[in-house]
């Protein structure tokens, strides 16, 4: 058979019946339109329309709905998408209903479902309490009883504005778990959309959050302070371990850490790891940090170590590192502006003015670049530079 008279047979095939042969039907029974379509006539001369499908090998009927509400060119419409479906192993049916029940699911339900088995994997019930509690307090009184198939990046955004500056870590929490909710929800199918708290942070401005500086001592008044923490009535290994982080411009952990075997005498090195077994952390950014050691430097050490035999270079009492308050209480009593910190920012000027180039003393300062491409790149830590700096930054803070 030609091939337009083989497409003409095949639809005469699929397409049997007429609008005026449906209307005019009385007799009970079942009348092909052809492709599984069928018009049921029942006993009672109502007429409703079938469509028989096989989906992943099951034959199943699917109503259509009943004549003349649904005429013969709707139920072929119909038919069309769901024969297409069943290709494909779906049943349109089932998935227009399970989508009707998706869309009665509240945020506080998908919350309960989630958080039935995530808590079995909390390490203990304060913190259970404070996921329960963070969602109560903060986000079912927003959108507790919206459908979880529905809520948009908008109403996200509602629940976080309210605490977002205010309670940073709070907000952050809460942005976690909402996050962790909808994934559930849209690996139960409860939720088709994208999770909608993506991009949230950024909308809200997670780079512009408060940045609380600590209180600085002017760079020029260094100098006048180092000798007056010279006379100190305070011990000497305050006096040696201020004076020492002030020559470093370490962070105070990072100096009231210090141990003997981080120190290269013959490199006039001290190397502070990210992380000691004898102390837990040391770095912020926990990757190692050499620090050139200048000649006034050298000397502190070299007192130390008359003074004290131990792993620390600066011990306290009962050998353990001297407290952040002990350096904090001297600068007080000194009447001096700042916190031992803020000695960080006054080198970092002090820098500035005597031009010393950014990506040196922010190396200095072992401050993580943020620009990512180029610290991938970047494999110098301009110790050579540092070095020179570091002793002209001790020349001035000496004087």
């Amino acid at each position: 058979m030609p091939l337009d008279g083989a497409i003409h047979s095949r639809l005469r095939t699929a397409n049997r019946l007429t609008a005026l042969k449906v209307a005019k039907l009385k007799v009970p029974g079942l009348y092909e339109d052809g492709a599984g379509l069928r018009l049921v006539v029942t006993a009672i001369g109502t007429k409703r329309w079938v469509l028989r499908l096989t989906i992943n090998g099951l034959r199943v009927e699917r109503g259509l709905g009943v004549w003349p509400d649904v005429s013969l060119d709707d139920a072929r419409r119909k038919a069309v998408p769901m024969r297409q479906a069943a290709k494909d192993g779906i049943d349109i049916r089932k998935e227009q209903r399970r989508i009707s029940k998706a869309k009665g699911v509240s945020f506080t339900q998908a919350f309960d479902d989630f958080f039935a088995i995530r808590k079995q994997h909390l390490s203990n019930g304060k913190h259970v309490q404070q996921w329960q509690n963070t969602m109560r307090d903060y986000v079912f009184p927003t959108i507790g009883k919206r459908p979880v198939a529905e809520i948009t990046a908008s109403e996200v955004i509602d629940v976080l504005k309210p605490i977002w500056f205010r309670k940073p870590e709070t907000a952050g929490r809460v942005l976690q778990r909402v996050k962790a909710t909808f994934d559930s929800a849209i690996l139960r199918g409860t939720r088709e959309k994208a999770n909608p708290c993506i991009g949230v942070a950024q909308e809200l401005g997670s780079l512009r959050r408060a940045v609380h500086h600590h209180p600085a001592l002017p760079w020029r008044e260094v100098p006048a302070f180092v000798q007056t923490l010279r006379k100190s009535a305070a011990s000497e290994a305050t006096r040696l371990l201020f004076e020492f982080l002030i020559l470093t411009i370490v962070r105070s952990g990072e100096a009231r850490g210090a141990l003997w075997q981080e120190i290269d005498l013959a490199q006039k090195t001290w190397s502070i790891p990210g992380f000691s077994a004898e102390t837990g952390r040391r770095m912020k950014n926990r990757e190692t940090h050499i620090v050139p050691l200048s000649e006034r430097a050298i000397e502190i050490l070299g007192r130390s170590r008359t003074l004290y035999d131990g792993p620390l270079i600066f011990p306290g009492t009962s050998d353990r590192p001297l407290s952040d308050n002990t350096l904090s209480k001297l600068m007080r009593d000194g009447k001096a502006v700042g916190t031992p910190h803020g000695f960080r920012s006054a080198f970092k000027d002090w820098a500035a003015e005597r031009g010393v180039r950014d990506e040196v003393s922010e190396a200095a300062l072992a401050h993580s670049d943020r620009d990512k491409v180029r610290a991938a790149y970047r494999r110098t830590r301009f110790l050579d530079e540092r070095r020179c700096v570091m002793q002209d930054w001790a020349l001035f803070v000496s004087r």
